[in-house]
């Protein structure tokens, strides 16, 4: 107090409900300020979630990655679209043995490439591939008939009515053994009927 007066913020002046009025005023004006910051951090980060949601649900740009061929018509590949590892679709049959395919001997079908392993094979291939390429999209023949996509070891195969069969191997199960123990032909429908529905 001086002089009978009391500091009311930077001005003295007398007590009273004037001073009380002022110390209202100064209050109200912090919790404006407080309120306006809050918002303006809310609608901040709103906005910068907004943009993270609208990125997410347009996925990455073309021009930031190399588009991956790996669901290609559903068919089971690694991202680069190579089919059953390098290993060649026409060997299977005629030499009823998995065996490499070279790069030299290309053949791409319905966007998949498949190597062959000589000029003769990739003829034979590109005259009639559908002969060749592996039944459900190069899914586990067993794991397709227990309406399941399996992932394969391209050199664990089978040849039914004319049709390349791939099979899961691991160091747990072997799914060509449990085809052969089972009942062939309702296999092989059940794998076509759930190849048909997930195939699209």
């Amino acid at each position: 107090m001086v002089n009978g007066s009391v500091f009311c913020g930077n001005n003295a002046m007398p007590d009273g409900p004037a001073c009380e009025l002022e110390g209202l005023q100064v209050r109200v004006k912090k919790e404006i300020i407080m309120k306006r910051s809050m918002i303006a951090t809310a609608v901040l980060m709103g906005t910068f979630g907004l943009i993270g949601v609208v990125a997410f649900a347009a996925g990455p740009s073309k021009n930031s990655i190399i588009e991956s061929r790996a669901y290609l018509h559903s068919f089971n590949l690694p991202s680069s679209g190579l089919a059953l590892e390098g290993y060649c679709p026409v060997a299977y049959f005629a030499v009823n043995k998995p065996v490499k395919g070279k790069a030299e001997y290309a053949s791409t079908h319905n966007g998949v490439t498949y190597l062959l392993v000589s000029a003769d094979a990739k003829r034979a291939f590109d005259a009639d591939p559908e002969k060749y390429i592996p039944a459900f999209g190069g899914w586990c023949a067993f794991g397709m008939a227990v309406k399941d996509k399996f992932p394969v070891d391209p050199t664990n195969f089978k040849i039914v009515d004319g049709r390349l069969m791939l099979f899961l191997k691991n160091k747990n199960v072997d799914a060509r053994g449990l085809w052969n123990d089972g009942n062939e032909d309702g296999f092989v429908a059940q794998a076509d009927a759930h190849w048909k529905k997930v195939s699209g």
